[in-house]
């Protein structure tokens, strides 16, 4: 069983710098290798841009990996938000391509490190969206969501039959699981623990991956208990991986499949 800890919205335009190394600070006390989704988009102040810099090398220092979320983090900039009216034409490749591109440049700026990871921002996204970044190298793309809304809302609906990764457009494609410290709030504490951890037994009785989501900018004194929580009881149960450690050993298995089958 494989479990990912990702965080979106890794930004200092919706993380003050207080908030952000007290986030870094938490990755480097639970000791587990995360995967951050960053929104690169160009800060206006030179001092955000500075300690934000610092704080992904220390990050990437301690292991983690480093994804893209987008550009602006607009809810236009791949996709629509909901409802809306049908039929609306989508970005074009071109522009989808043109938006993922500036993002990569201003990430490898502040990093020094190339994405080879996509979440979009609001996981909306579409076929013309995997043909973009599947023409600019990427290796995977996690958008999809098992349920909606993704959140740990009474309720849902799960929106894929099968949680397990699987490849389309030459991406792999990893389901997210669910973000449960975005309605925390909403949760008795107890009762929220309950639920991840049976959606967690029931990916694994999928033989999926457990793809836990959070947004920084909600993780209060409540949220990153709750992450010590359930991190504290899933250990020895699963194996903690980033999103791209995921991708290469399933696409080493899917070689392998292949090579039997021939």
């Amino acid at each position: 069983m494989i479990t990912s800890v990702t965080f979106d919205d890794i930004s200092p335009a919706y993380l003050t710098p207080f908030e952000l190394k007290r986030f870094i600070d938490f990755l480097s006390e639970i000791e587990i290798a995360c995967t951050l989704f960053v929104v690169p988009n160009e800060h206006k102040s030179y001092f955000a841009t500075e300690t934000f810099a610092s704080c992904l090398s220390t990050a990437l220092d301690h292991g983690h990996e480093l994804a893209l979320h987008g550009y602006m983090h607009t809810k236009n900039e791949f996709g629509y938000f909901y409802p809306i009216p049908l039929p609306i034409p989508l970005p074009t490749v071109e522009r989808q391509k043109e938006r993922i591109e500036k993002g990569v440049k201003n990430l490898v700026n502040l990093s020094g490190r190339k994405p080879l990871g996509f979440r979009a921002p609001f996981y909306l996204h579409n076929n013309v969206t995997l043909e973009a970044l599947s023409s600019l190298g990427f290796h995977y793309d996690s958008s999809v969501t098992v349920f909606k809304p993704t959140h740990g809302v009474r309720l849902r609906v799960r929106w894929i039959r099968d949680c397990k990764p699987f490849i389309t457009q030459g991406l792999v494609e990893i389901p997210v699981t669910g973000d449960y410290t975005y309605s925390l709030k909403n949760f008795d504490f107890s009762d929220l623990l309950r639920r991840t951890v049976r959606d967690f037994e029931w990916i694994k009785s999928c033989r999926g991956v457990f793809v836990l989501n959070n947004h920084p900018q909600y993780l209060n004194d409540a949220g990153y208990g709750f992450l010590r929580t359930l991190l504290e009881k899933l250990s020895g149960k699963t194996d903690f991986l980033r999103l791209i450690d995921v991708t290469q050993i399933f696409n080493r298995l899917s070689k392998a499949d292949v090579d039997e089958a021939n």
